[in-house]
């Protein structure tokens, strides 16, 4: 995993209140976990404690690379003072609460794992759905993730498997969409505009594989657009679909890209297909599409 972070000390301090100035959001507790996973160095010495004394001048340098922490059943994608990425499994809900049954989720889990309550979800998928999950770490990275989700400039791509062969080869699903107190949603007028664009990767006998990118990300928008194309996703009985092969929602989110707010450097990244959904003949692109 790669970092790329540097503080010039402006007085006199010891690591830990360096730390705290370049990592203003994380916990002691969380400082004191960095020291141990040896990411930092003081001119090019590492560190190990929290209370040696620094002088002023000193460069107190993050390491190009570290061993990011391990969530059993969590993917860190990748990781740095301003967003975490995650590959979600199915099953795990993106925050607490997203539905009435909630049990574990995302947020929490990273929470604890990093010893802080300074990380914010900005987007969510659904629990059937895999798939990459950004998290924002801090309020001022939270505001400007949540700015970029609402100017749409997230690339937000995702691989579905629907049921029966789509005529068109690309084209794009739009319509107002309305979530009902059942969670349900629907297309009604007096719901949110929900658009996305699709493309045919392949066709088999059965099903279509599809790519699929989001131009709005309202909840459940491709599971309601693939049912009112009359191709529901496969595994989704609740929006139309009939079989469910691999015993799980063919619907995963593989590609995220965007110009980092604070650094603008553009950043991709990339989740590769279940081997449930290569099994079953998804394949066709880069990462596994």
């Amino acid at each position: 995993m790669m970092l790329h972070m540097e503080y010039s000390l402006p007085k006199n301090m010891t690591v830990l209140e360096a730390l705290h100035k370049m990592y203003p959001d994380s916990s002691k507790r969380t400082l004191k976990n960095w020291l141990g996973l040896g990411r930092f160095t003081i001119d090019g010495s590492p560190l190990d404690r929290g209370n040696i004394s620094l002088v002023k001048g000193q460069i107190l340098r993050s390491m190009q690379t570290f061993k990011p922490p391990k969530i059993p059943g969590i993917k860190i994608l990748y990781e740095d003072r301003f967003m975490i990425l995650i590959d979600k499994p199915i099953g795990l809900l993106s925050v607490p609460l997203d539905e009435p049954d909630g049990k574990n989720d995302a947020l929490t889990l990273l929470r604890k794992t990093f010893g802080t309550d300074q990380i914010f979800a900005v987007h969510r998928i659904d629990r059937e759905t895999s798939g990459i999950l950004l998290f924002a770490r801090g309020k001022e990275s939270e505001k400007a993730f949540d700015q970029l989700f609402e100017k749409h400039d997230i690339q937000r791509e995702y691989f579905a498997i629907v049921e029966g062969r789509l005529k068109e080869n690309k084209g794009t699903w739009q319509c107002p969409l309305l979530e009902l107190p059942s969670f349900r949603v629907i297309h009604s007028p007096d719901g949110k505009m929900a658009i996305t664009h699709f493309e045919v990767i392949r066709r088999s006998n059965k099903y279509t594989y599809l790519k699929l990118h989001l131009e709005t990300g309202k909840k459940h928008q491709i599971r309601v657009h693939a049912q009112m194309a009359s191709h529901p996703i496969l595994g989704d009985a609740r929006y139309g679909s009939s079989e469910n092969p691999i015993k799980r929602l063919c619907l995963h989110a593989c590609k995220l890209g965007f110009k980092h707010p604070f650094t603008n450097k553009y950043m991709e990244f990339c989740s590769v297909l279940p081997n449930s959904f290569l099994a079953l003949g998804g394949r066709g692109g880069s990462k596994g599409l």
